[in-house]
């Protein structure tokens, strides 16, 4: 799955009036990662708003409300805004509003936040929910008292199923975990699509020329999570071309970079142009092997050549 435009038909001008006259589809979740069971309440909100000839919009967060009060060390995030709201869109969702949750949004009770979000903000003419989906103070509102408040407004309340998958409940924690244990098969599962980084280019140092196989070096911000590995990658150009490569995530340790931060290394098989400044869309298509030290530069450059051709096979 790859990135669509920030914003589909209807125009914004279009939506926000709609918003107005209380006519659009809402699907309220955080949705880190738009996994399989964020997908099935998108893709009801969008089902449900062409059925009724309005459009659909997704309410979501910046940032997970519980960063608020349990901040995490290392990074947390399956997508970063810009992906979030192109995933979602892609899925046929019309608009995406994102709240930066604080202290503030914290503090309203659920009763509140239907009123002052549900109902004047986005005019809500029904609403999709997950099964778990909690809001208010205390988290003390549920996907039943959503539907108990809108009973009396008319406004009808979807509340999808878990999406289960190998027997378990899809949920973004278990993402999380897979992808920081470098289990890429499994997140891609669960998510279903290649788990993806877009982000600009930065200026490396140079090594990956001089070992014949030049690298992209992918500017992610500290809580963007990035498999550990080395890993066959679908890459998409600024310009929509897509093309083949094998991406590095990790420390270099050959180098003796171990404590520093990880970095992802995007190799792009038959390309040669600059790319620096520019933003790149990185699928992880398949795990290669785990990142390792080699007693030598030449060493390295001939595990290249075998992590390519493995890479090539895998796409």
């Amino acid at each position: 799955m790859t990135l669509g435009p920030l914003m589909t038909s209807p125009s914004r001008r279009a939506l926000r009036a709609a918003r107005r006259a209380g006519e659009v589809v809402l699907a309220m979740g955080t949705f880190d990662g738009v996994h399989r069971g964020h997908r099935a309440i998108l893709q009801k909100a969008s089902a449900r708003a062409r059925a009724l000839g309005i459009p659909s919009l997704a309410m979501t967060f910046r940032r997970p409300p519980r960063e608020l009060f349990f901040p995490s060390a290392g990074p947390s995030l399956l997508t970063l805004s810009h992906e979030k709201r192109s995933l979602i869109q892609g899925l046929g969702v019309d608009g995406v509003e994102e709240l930066s949750f604080g202290r503030r949004l914290a503090r309203l009770s659920a009763e509140d936040f239907f009123s002052l979000y549900v109902l004047e903000r986005w005019g809500a003419r029904e609403i999709v929910v997950g099964y778990n989906f909690r809001f208010g103070r205390d988290r003390a509102g549920d996907a039943k008292l959503l539907a108990t408040l809108g009973a009396p407004r008319g406004i009808p309340v979807h509340i999808v199923s878990p999406v289960t998958y190998g027997g378990s409940a899809v949920s973004s924690g278990i993402i999380r975990r897979l992808l920081a244990a470098g289990e890429l098969a499994g997140a891609n599962a669960l998510l279903g699509y290649d788990y993806l980084a877009a982000a600009p280019v930065a200026r490396g140092d140079g090594l990956g020329v001089r070992l014949g196989f030049p690298t992209a070096n992918l500017d992610t911000p500290r809580e963007k999570i990035l498999p550990p590995g080395v890993f066959a990658v679908r890459v998409r150009l600024p310009d929509g071309r897509e093309k083949g490569g094998m991406a590095n995530v990790g420390t270099r340790p050959t180098l003796g970079d171990s404590g520093g931060r990880p970095r992802a290394e995007v190799h792009i098989f038959r390309f040669r142009e600059n790319l620096v400044g520019k933003e790149l869309t990185v699928s992880f298509v398949k795990k290669i092997r785990e990142e390792r030290r080699f007693a030598s530069l030449e060493l390295l450059r001939r595990r290249l050549t075998l992590d390519a051709r493995a890479a090539r096979a895998a796409l």
